[in-house]
């Protein structure tokens, strides 16, 4: 299996930032119907120090096999400045190599990579299409028409390439367009309330003993399911209200509460009034004949 060498460059001596942010690529080809993997790579300052026309800015560097779209996600340096649009995290697929230059404005200039040079595993991505795109954004927010002076930035990175199969190309291919299409994702995660986190998922002895519920007021409503006699008067319901009732009782409620509705007309619906309720508060309306009898044309009664 060939390893190849490839340094290539992105060199301007002017260019002019558009709202703060600026956009710089170059495309490299590589062979078709191969499987490429990159066992190193490097970037290179040729001008250490870029003449911008503000103090602040930050610079991404990106190695990819598909164009960069830059995302609506922001930077921000010591609280100070933020830029927006930044670029894709390093965690999307298609990111092979991540170089992030900052500079604050005071003198503090920081250089930080993906993968790290340093650690012990040396990381290796696998990619299907015939291309790489060197890639740059140049974000000067202070500045929205900032002059950036001479850039010079070079790539070095060491490919292996194989021959595979066309159909796992093809699908290699088509996994790594599919994800290009989402790596403007702006956000993946969920926020966790500190008062929600133990407990959430584990330990369970946290919530240990038995579920709280509510108590149903046995001056309006528990006469409904006590046994009378038959010549003993009785409330009588309307199906509205015993529909309502039957809402209310299926109604969740967070972890440690009673199920059910505390605060209702008919005051506390606990969860296991559902389970009382008659077939047609649960169903609709129950029908003027059930279960519904179909004649067959001689008069036979047929079984549905």
């Amino acid at each position: 299996m060939p390893i190849h060498e490839i340094r290539e460059s992105i060199e301007m001596n002017q260019t002019n930032a558009t709202n703060g942010l600026t956009i710089l690529q170059k495309e490299i080809n590589l062979k078709e119907n191969m499987s490429h993997k990159m066992l190193q790579c490097d970037i290179f300052l040729d001008v250490p120090e870029p003449s911008f026309s503000v103090d602040a800015y930050v610079m991404e560097i990106l190695v990819t096999p598909t164009p960069v779209i830059y995302t609506d996600m922001n930077i921000t340096i010591n609280n100070a400045y933020t830029f927006q649009n930044r670029a894709p995290s390093a965690s999307q697929e298609n990111i092979l190599f991540k170089q992030i230059i900052t500079d604050d404005g005071r003198g503090v200039r920081n250089i930080t990579e993906f993968p790290n040079r340093f650690i012990s595993a040396r990381p290796t991505f696998t990619w299907y299409m015939p291309k790489l795109y060197l890639t740059v954004l140049l974000h000067s927010g202070a500045d929205p028409d900032a002059i950036i002076g001479p850039l010079a930035i070079t790539m070095y990175g060491a490919v292996e390439s194989k021959k595979v199969p066309l159909v796992t190309y093809g699908m290699g291919v088509i996994r790594e367009d599919h994800i290009a299409q989402v790596a403007a994702v702006m956000a993946n995660g969920r926020s966790i309330a500190p008062a929600r986190n133990v407990g959430q998922s584990f330990p369970l002895w946290k919530y240990g003993g038995s579920r709280p519920e509510l108590m149903i007021s046995g001056s309006n409503l528990a006469s409904l399911f006590n046994r009378q006699d038959s010549q003993e008067p009785g409330e009588t319901n309307t199906t509205t209200r015993l529909r309502r009732m039957a809402q209310d009782a299926r109604q969740m409620q967070p972890n440690l509460d009673a199920f059910g509705t505390a605060v209702t007309a008919d005051g506390a619906i606990p969860s296991w009034v559902r389970f009382e309720l008659f077939k047609g508060v649960e169903s609709g309306p129950i029908r003027d004949q059930w279960p519904p009898i179909k004649h067959a044309d001689n008069g036979n009664v047929l079984t549905l």
